[in-house]
Order: C-alpha cells, then structure tokens, then sequence
C-alpha cells in the first residue's frame, strides 16, 4: 500500500473512532463514517470490508496502550500471585468499559471473537508471556513449585479467553440483554486460583 493509501486509511480510523465515540458501535454505520471525511461508502470498502473490522483495528492501538498501563500497573504488587490476579482483573474490567461504552451487541462479540483473536495474535502472546514471566520470578522465589511457566501462562490465557466466550454464548442462548461481567470476573478468577493454587509451595 503506497504512501497516500496509507495516508487515508489513517484518516478513515480517525473518523471512525470519533464516530463510533460519539455514537457507540450499534448506532455507528459506515456511512456515517464515509460522510464525516466526504468519502463515499464503496470507497471506503476497499480499505475495510466490514463495521466490525474497522472498529477493531480503529481502537486496537488504543486497546494495547491500555493493556501495557494495566501490566505496569501489576507490576508494582510485590507478590507474584497477586500481581498476576491483578492485572487479570484489570484487564477484564478494561474489556467491559470498552463493550459498556460503545453497546457493542452480544452477536458482534460472538461475530468478531475470531477477527479480535488475529488482530490482538501479538498482544495474546505477550499476555502469555507476562504470566510466565511472573510464574518463573514465583518459582525463584519460593512462592511456586518448579513446573513449566510457559504453559501454564497459555494454559491461563486461554482459560480467559474461553471463560469470556462461554458467557457471551450463554446470553446469546438465553437471549438475555446485556454481559453479566461480574460473572465473567468471578469464573475466570475461580479457575486461574485454582491453577495458582496448583503450584503453589506447601509450607
């Protein structure tokens, strides 16, 4: 993509983050988006095939900033089990303002999870990696029992991820109107606890 390509798909995200801003992702449309920089909504589908799409990739560099502040924040908790339950908690509560913000539906979640899961592949890996990193400094330190960190920090990414989905599948089922995040939060912590709690040193 050439220099004045570029130089307008950045003028479009910047459109649609102060659409989907202003009106939420529900009552965003494309041609709301396309009229604020005088673009024609065919034009911008070539740059973006879907709402979806482009809400994601218009606040993903929004998204990652906050989720390095929310691993700097964890970090000043001098315990590594705490430090990892508080950058969970965190991030999941940074998950919920942004849906609660912009009414993103139940279906879109359930829609875009793949979509979201491609785009944010690095920041993923980096999540994994920051659990290791704070198992194995727990491993020096006499908090956790020699195991392999790398696995389970995926092991309690993944537990997450699936955690968060199964919930927006439940409301869907049951056709119920919003997110119980509460839920979402105390699932999700149960599970990464008992992990915890796994390998843990035994006094």
């Amino acid at each position: 993509m050439g220099k004045k390509a570029e130089a307008k798909k950045e003028l479009i995200l910047e459109a649609a983050k102060s659409v989907f801003g202003k009106l939420g992702y529900s009552k965003a449309t494309l041609d709301d988006i396309a009229h604020t920089i005088g673009l024609k909504k065919p034009t911008l589908y070539y740059y973006y095939k879907s709402k979806e799409m482009l809400f994601i990739e218009a606040f993903s560099q929004e998204w990652k900033d906050s989720l390095y502040r929310i691993k700097k924040i964890a970090e000043q908790e001098a315990d590594a089990r705490e430090r990892l339950l508080r950058y969970i908690r965190s991030s999941l509560r940074y998950y919920q303002e942004i849906v609660t913000q912009h009414t993103i539906s139940i279906q879109v979640l359930i829609e875009t999870r793949s979509l979201f899961q491609e785009l944010f592949k690095e920041s993923r890996a980096k999540e994994t990696n920051f659990y290791a990193s704070v198992i194995k400094e727990g491993i020096a330190n006499g908090t956790f029992i020699q195991c392999e960190a790398e696995r389970v920090g995926y092991s309690i990414m993944v537990v997450k991820d699936l955690i968060q989905f199964d919930e927006f599948q439940r409301a869907q089922y049951h056709n119920l109107p919003s997110i119980d995040f509460d839920r979402i939060e105390r699932e999700v912590l149960f599970t990464v606890n008992l992990i915890l709690e796994g390998i843990r040193v035994r006094a």
